[in-house]
Parts: C-alpha cells; sequence; structure tokens
C-alpha cells in the first residue's frame, strides 16, 4: 500500500490550497485509533475530519496562507479565470459527444476513447467544483474557512476522484477501502508512534506518527510543515502589484480571446464547426503557456478574434 489517504489526501488538498456541513466526530487521543478513525471517516466520504484531524497551528497557518493571497492577487484577472474554467466545463458537458469525435482524437484507439469518455464527467465535475468554490473569488478567498472548505469541497472532490480511480489500470488504494482500514502500534514513545495500517486488498504498510498539539499526523508532514508554509508564504510577499499590472493587458487579452473560442465550441451546431473553434483555441493557448514560462510572448489586444466557425 503507498502513503496512508489521511496523509495522501492531506498533502493533495494543501496543493490546491497552493491546496451546513454535518459535525465531524470526536478524534481518539490515541495513534491507531485516531488513524484508523480518520481512515474510515474519509472512506465514508467525510472529509471534513481531515480538517479537524490537523493541529491548531496547522489550520491557522492554512487560513492565513489563503488570507494573504487574497492580497496579492488582482481580483479581475483572478475571477475571470475561474470563470472561464467554469464555463469550460459548461461547454465540455454539453458538448461531449463532438469532443469524443473530434479530428484531434483520430490517432487514438478505441480503448483509449473509451477511457475517455468514461473519464469525462469526473474531470468535468472536478472543473466545475473548483470554479464554483470559495477558492474562486477574492471574497472567498478573504473569509476562507477550511472547514467548511474541506466538509464541502474537497469531499465533492474526493468522490470525483473515487469515480477516477476506478478507470486507472493500475491497483491503489481508493477512499471505499479505507472503510475497512485498520491500525496497530508497531513501536510507541510519548509524542511518536509506527503503525501499521492494513488495508483489504494491499499489503501492509509501517509509517511514523507525531504527536502534534494533541493530534498524530505524519512524521514526514510534520518535519517539512513549517518549511512549506514558509516558503509559500514567501511566495505570497514576493508577488509583485506593479508587475501585475504591467502584465495585465496581456493576460486580459488572452482570456478574452479564450471566452471567445468557448462562445464558439458552445455554439457549434456540427462536428466541423466545433474542430474549426477547436482549433482557434491554440493560439490562447499558447499564448498561457508563453506567459506561464516568462517567455517573450508579445502583448495581445483584448479585442483580438478567435478563428471564425466554419459554416
Amino acid at each position: 500500500m503507498k502513503k496512508t489517504l489521511y496523509s495522501t489526501l492531506t498533502v493533495a488538498a494543501f496543493g490546491l490550497l497552493f491546496t451546513a456541513c454535518a459535525k465531524s466526530p470526536e478524534i481518539p487521543a490515541e495513534p491507531d485509533a485516531a488513524i484508523e478513525k480518520i481512515s474510515r471517516e474519509v472512506g465514508a466520504g467525510n472529509t471534513g475530519i481531515l480538517w479537524k484531524a490537523m493541529p491548531a497551528t496547522y489550520q491557522s497557518d492554512v487560513n492565513g496562507l489563503v488570507q494573504l493571497a487574497s492580497t496579492k492577487l488582482d481580483a479581475e484577472m483572478y475571477e475571470q479565470t475561474f470563470a472561464m474554467f467554469g464555463r469550460l466545463a459548461d461547454v465540455a458537458q454539453k458538448q461531449k459527444d463532438f469532443i469524443l469525435n473530434t479530428q484531434m482524437l483520430q490517432g487514438q484507439s478505441a480503448e483509449e476513447k473509451a477511457k475517455l469518455e468514461a473519464s469525462l464527467p469526473g474531470l468535468i465535475g472536478v472543473v466545475k467544483t473548483l470554479s464554483q468554490s470559495d477558492l474562486s473569488t477574492i471574497a472567498g478567498l478573504q473569509g476562507f474557512d477550511g472547514q467548511a472548505f474541506f466538509e464541502t469541497t474537497v469531499a465533492e472532490l474526493a468522490q470525483y476522484a473515487v469515480e477516477l480511480s476506478k478507470l486507472s489500470d493500475a491497483e491503489q488504494t481508493t477512499l471505499e477501502d479505507l472503510k475497512q482500514a485498520a491500525v496497530e502500534v508497531v513501536e510507541r514513545t510519548e509524542n511518536e508512534a509506527t503503525l501499521k495500517i492494513s488495508v483489504p486488498g494491499s499489503e501492509p504498510e509501517s509509517e511514523v506518527y507525531r504527536l502534534i498539539e494533541g493530534r498524530w499526523v505524519p512524521a514526514e508532514m510534520a518535519d517539512e510543515w513549517s518549511t512549506q508554509m514558509a516558503d509559500a508564504k514567501a511566495k505570497l510577499e514576493a508577488l509583485s502589484v506593479e508587475e501585475m499590472t504591467a502584465n495585465k493587458p496581456q493576460i486580459m487579452g488572452v482570456l478574452t480571446m479564450f471566452t471567445g473560442v468557448l462562445d464558439q465550441l458552445d455554439a457549434a451546431e456540427t462536428q466541423q464547426q466545433f474542430d474549426t473553434a477547436l482549433q482557434g483555441a491554440m493560439m490562447p493557448i499558447m499564448g498561457l503557456m508563453m506567459m506561464g514560462q516568462g517567455g517573450g510572448a508579445q502583448p495581445m489586444a483584448p479585442s483580438m478574434p478567435a478563428e471564425p466557425v466554419a459554416e
């Protein structure tokens, strides 16, 4: 078995951050009972317990980091980007048949196309969920509530992850497997414990946990937490408002172009119209990639039209 899902999902959730609701159950004080409880709750879909399982200072660090981001980002660019992804999910859902039959997929086998068709709902769901989450607006970042975020957004993302994992050929531990997780203590000191975690269908794995502020967390996570939080904060603090303002016309131009392409994809009534509009998406995508690499992309006028749809 790979890392316990408690460890994996916690780290993944913070990647999303840069990663009402039912009350989460109490977490036992003993390490084996705590990790078993967390694993089984996550397996049952209660991802809110991941937030509750974090030490209070960790929770404060995450909330502070998200709220700091709200002061360093341009609201118009940030929110329009999330809105664009939400629109992309809507168009993909509406035009699923055109996506699966586009000329750009001609080189794929029938098996590959079948996997794409099966995975589309989950992929669309992930994008849609994020585009409607608290992370999608500056106001949402300013008022970020980690507990609520984990109980709602992370829960939805976890469900989509379950659906997508079923399509993978690789053997891996899934959320549903964790409902039968069993944990036992291999070695224990006052503030550290080596635990053997067993999940049906996987080899048992030992992992070291450390007691931090009354919460048992993976030792590797505890070792790296302060450094990772400091690095993330330093990167946010280093963001230049002046540089962002200087690049804003270029970025908004690319976003406007992409929005125009989405309008055409949405309006397409034939495969030819859809494929022509999809080819028009290549220019704004390349523009975004060049800017992301710090390349010398020339500023694009916001009014630059996308390639017209062929009749």
